[in-house]
């Protein structure tokens, strides 16, 4: 699946797996309401961020709320902007069109799941590139992934300095950890941010220092529809002339699944059960080397997955 979500599926390219992108929040985690709010606005007027006066006016937010939102809006998969004008993706349409959108609101925590994998796996942030898909421990101390985030940085694109990759970080934790929500928080902010629904990262102190927590295991919130979403998009975009996958691949791979979502061997194989089960033609079978594999015996799967990812409402 292509990662604005439309139907047409394409193989990757060297896309936001690279983590070339380290700032342009503004200090701001997306929070709840402005994403519908975005597709709304950008639907009236494509044209909403030809000046920030605009912008500032029609979004109801300061200069610099306006300029993370655009940013949200860009790596979540859901806004295009060509040469001063804005467009929803077809993404952005499957979830918020008011009359065939999915959740009108982002209401539903599946809708959520798809905007993590679409950041994580196509949005280039440093870190989250490096949290989600290529860290192997469960936690970390904060110092050391600002490290690696600036390892990464340098890898990617050349140096950058330790406030940019600390505040990074900083983001990456406002955005997923729900206890670092504010008790006198208020607005907009004490809502929070819809990732931190996702419980995938958590903070503690420990000797003075903040360790990040990453765990891997069961995600019981994530049903079968945001999975299959993922697994469409890798399989097309790392497969697409294959009718199989190996759960190694899905479970370990950077940029997979297993990998994105943080699930263990045992919460991947009950997800791709529940695949099997609901889509026709694609069954979980021994792959005759000990493993287990993917297989879709017909040549439809990736439009079957899609029926999965978006059913009927």
């Amino acid at each position: 699946m292509s990662p604005d979500g439309s139907k047409d599926g394409v193989a990757w390219d060297g896309d936001g797996g690279r983590a070339v992108v380290f700032s342009g929040h503004e200090s701001f985690p997306c929070r709840y309401g402005w994403l519908p709010k975005l597709y709304e606005e950008v639907k009236r007027d494509p044209k909403v961020f030809a000046n920030d006066d605009r912008a500032i006016l029609a979004l109801g937010l300061g200069r610099n709320m306006v300029k993370a939102l655009r940013f949200w809006g860009g790596v979540f998969g859901l806004l295009s902007v060509d040469r001063g004008a804005a467009s929803n993706t077809p993404f952005a349409d499957r979830l918020f069109d008011p009359e065939s959108g999915r959740d009108q609101y982002l209401e539903d925590v599946d809708s959520i799941w798809r905007l993590h994998w679409n950041v994580t796996v196509h949005g280039g942030l440093g870190a989250w590139v490096t949290a989600f898909l290529e860290l192997q421990d469960i936690e970390v101390s904060r110092e050391r992934l600002v490290d690696l985030v600036r390892n990464r940085a340098m890898t990617a694109r050349g140096a950058i300095s330790s406030g940019t990759a600390a505040a990074h970080v900083d983001m990456l934790i406002k955005c997923y950890d729900f206890g670092r929500l504010s008790a006198v928080a208020t607005g907009d902010e004490a809502l929070g941010c819809p990732l931190q629904e996702l419980h995938l990262l958590e903070t503690q102190a420990a000797n003075g220092a903040v360790v990040v927590r990453l765990p891997r295991g069961r995600k019981p919130e994530l049903d079968v529809a945001a999975f299959a979403f993922a697994l469409r998009d890798f399989w097309i975009g790392t497969a697409p002339k294959s009718r199989s996958i190996s759960m190694r691949s899905l479970l370990l791979d950077r940029r997979s699944p297993g990998t994105a979502f943080r699930l263990d061997e045992t919460a991947l194989y009950e997800k791709l059960e529940e695949v099997s089960s609901a889509a026709a033609g694609i069954e979980l079978r021994e792959d005759g080397a000990g493993g287990l594999e993917l297989v879709a015996r017909g040549s439809a799967f990736a439009r079957e997955l899609d029926r999965l990812a978006w059913p009927a409402r």
